[in-house]
């Protein structure tokens, strides 16, 4: 694992996150010591919500239209700002009670930049080997429950603000310095969206379902907080929420240290849904406050598909070659205005268009509506080959890296464009028919070939990603055709041909070849 793993480089980063993170919960749900005229909880989290969805349009069109101009905005420009508004707000706008301007400064613009450092932080960690990002991830969960239990340890308002100064400082020193340690020749650093439109179309295509599954937890989740507001049930909710992330994290490093670990967060919501229906069903029959002891259990497993939605933004970011921003960006966005419309509804129930029907038989029609709705957009539309997404991966840490003999010889990945079968550059293996670019319209080959890449990826450990790109190259794909059938660009295909023939243990393209080929089924 320590071969594998840059363990300061991870704490430093999952710090950084955690940070982030905390400060999200801090002043969105839990921000009364703000020098704000917002007093309200329920125009808090309502304005929250609203910033919060604008917040993620605009970083989504910007990672598209420049995302460096977006890394620099977000790592250099707006956190200064966040910290001179907390202090105008504090020291001088709210003593003179001028309510639309400090509504502005003391709760727009830090709520905006709660989102922003999430974004910029998720950016970094991206921008580093997969194993360092995605542990990162992980470790940023049990770092944030630590840091809002101790800022949980202050009740006075000018002590809690102190402590954020001080978190929103130390996350932007540390994201200045982490930013100076990004691998700068990662696609998603270097690639120009203008240039690589299918890629990132595709991208969008292989997480918009599960960025919809992971929604329709959050607008349950929305409806659970507004209602949590009426009966002053909020604590439970956050208690839930953390425990929920905390346990994710933990049961996933347990399990990933010692073996892979696999799973398609559309499977987990089909297999959920049916138990789901039954729970919203029930909802008219339950006491309310028996209701939230299952919505708690509800929030636990929000919190798990947050955290693994995390997870599969950064391996989209990896496979694709695309901002990490565009990602995270758009998985946020969904969530918030989906947990933003459970929240509306929640205030609803006892409006006078529902008044003649029991709150909870209302929210329970209508999250059934939310429900099914879902399962026709994700069931009934397709924009991409990817019917279920990409499948969340954590290659085990238990391996032992594999290492070429001899220095990587980096024309052996440069494509020959104008030789569409590779078979006639390098030969055929000794005692095999290497395989020519027509041997795609064989069934029987491709499968029998899909078996022996699938035996391969298991013994050495490829991510999902690295076996495609194996088994193209193995039907005679030169590197152009591979970027055009993956939908992504050449230089990524290039970075997934390094990292392959790094755990091969090879240099040269012959020598996939006959590893391939003397492989029995």
């Amino acid at each position: 694992m320590s071969q594998l793993i840059n363990t300061k480089q991870v704490v430093r980063l999952s710090l950084g996150l955690a940070i982030s993170m905390a400060l999200s919960s801090l002043i969105l749900w839990k921000g009364s010591w703000l020098a704000s005229p917002i007093q309200s909880p329920y125009d808090e989290h309502g304005v929250g919500i609203f910033v919060g969805l604008l917040t993620c349009v605009a970083s989504f069109v910007w990672s598209f239209a420049s995302p460096a101009s977006l890394r620099t905005f977000l790592e250099r420009v707006f956190p200064p700002i966040m910290i001179v508004a907390l202090l105008a707000s504090r020291l001088f706008i709210a003593p003179m009670g001028f309510v639309a301007l400090d509504t502005i400064i003391g709760f727009v613009i830090p709520a905006v930049g709660t989102y922003l450092f999430v974004f910029a932080w998720f950016s970094v960690i991206a921008a580093h080997n997969v194993e360092d990002s995605l542990l990162s991830i992980l470790l940023a969960w049990p770092f944030t429950v630590a840091l809002r239990a101790f800022f949980g340890l202050f009740e006075a308002e000018i002590v809690k603000f102190a402590l954020s100064m001080l978190l929103i400082c130390a996350a932007w020193l540390l994201l200045i310095g982490q930013s100076k340690r990004i691998e700068v020749g990662l696609p998603m650093v270097v690639n120009v969206p203008r240039e690589n439109k299918n890629s990132y179309i595709h991208a969008l295509g292989s997480i918009w379902k599960c960025a919809l599954y992971c929604g329709a937890f959050a607008f349950l989740g929305g409806v659970i907080r507004s209602l949590s507001l009426q009966i002053a049930a909020m604590n439970y909710i956050n208690y839930a929420s953390i425990l929920g992330g905390l346990l994710s994290a933990l049961a996933i490093v347990a399990i990933w240290r010692v073996k892979t670990v696999r799973y398609s967060i559309s499977h987990v919501f089909q297999v959920l849904f049916p138990l789901l229906v039954l729970l919203v069903c029930a909802l008219p029959f339950f006491d309310m406050k028996a209701f939230f002891w299952l919505a708690a259990a509800l929030y636990m497993v929000y919190s798990f598909m947050s955290l693994s939605m995390q997870v599969l933004c950064v391996q989209v970011t990896h496979d694709y070659g695309v901002s990490p921003s565009f990602c995270i960006s758009f998985q946020t966005g969904v969530s918030v205005c989906m947990q933003g419309l459970g929240y509306l509804l929640g205030n609803a129930v006892n409006s006078e268009p529902f008044s003649q029907i029991p709150p909870l038989a209302t929210i329970a029609l209508i999250s059934l509506a939310m429900l099914a709705l879902v399962v026709y957009f994700t069931r009934g539309l397709f924009i991409s080959q990817e019917t279920d997404g990409r499948s969340v991966e954590f290659l085990s840490l238990a391996r032992k890296p594999h290492q070429a003999e001899a220095p990587f010889d980096e024309t052996e990945i440069v494509a020959d464009d104008e030789t569409a079968d590779v078979a006639a550059d390098e030969g055929p293996a000794p005692g095999d028919e290497e395989p020519a670019a027509g041997h795609e319209s064989d069934l029987s080959y491709v499968g029998n070939l899909s078996a022996r890449c699938e035996a391969i990826g298991e013994e050495y450990y490829l991510s999902q990603r690295e076996i495609e790109v194996m088994q193209l190259f193995m039907q005679g794909y030169t590197m152009s055709s591979i970027a055009k059938e993956l939908f992504i660009s050449e230089n990524t295909v290039k970075t997934h041909t390094r990292r392959l023939y790094s755990k091969l243990g090879i240099n040269k393209k012959q020598q996939l070849f006959n590893l391939v080929n003397g492989r029995t089924e």
